[in-house]
């Protein structure tokens, strides 16, 4: 469990590295949390229509059928299960984010705390 932890933090060290300097430089430069909210909800409400894209054209010609799947062996078939959970697990993520940002734009809490 622990190397997961490690593998994750030291995978993601980027991500780290330009949050914390949003923290710092955002407020420096009197950019409006709202701006960030946007283009993040602008960029994943594009991700989330190219997913949803790739996920109906593998599911009409059939690649995600249980039966299709299971024709192959060894490494493809693992694979394709890994699209497959995948593709899914991708959609649900990224629907989840564009409705947070969407939240944020809408309600801005940060505007009640903020003077």
């Amino acid at each position: 469990m622990a190397f997961v932890s490690l593998f994750f933090i030291f995978l993601l060290w980027p991500v780290w590295i330009v949050m914390i300097a949003l923290a710092f430089i955002l407020p420096w430069l009197g950019v409006a949390l709202t701006t960030v909210a946007a283009v993040l909800l602008a960029a994943n409400a594009g991700f989330l229509a190219v997913l949803l894209f790739a996920r109906h054209k593998w599911k009409a010609m059939g690649k995600l059928d249980k039966a299709y799947i299971d024709g192959f062996q060894g490494w493809k078939r693992y694979a394709l299960l890994a699209a497959k959970i995948l593709l899914n697990a991708g959609v649900i993520w990224e629907l989840l984010v564009v409705l947070v940002c969407g939240g944020l734009l809408i309600l801005q809490p940060w505007n009640a705390v903020l003077p």
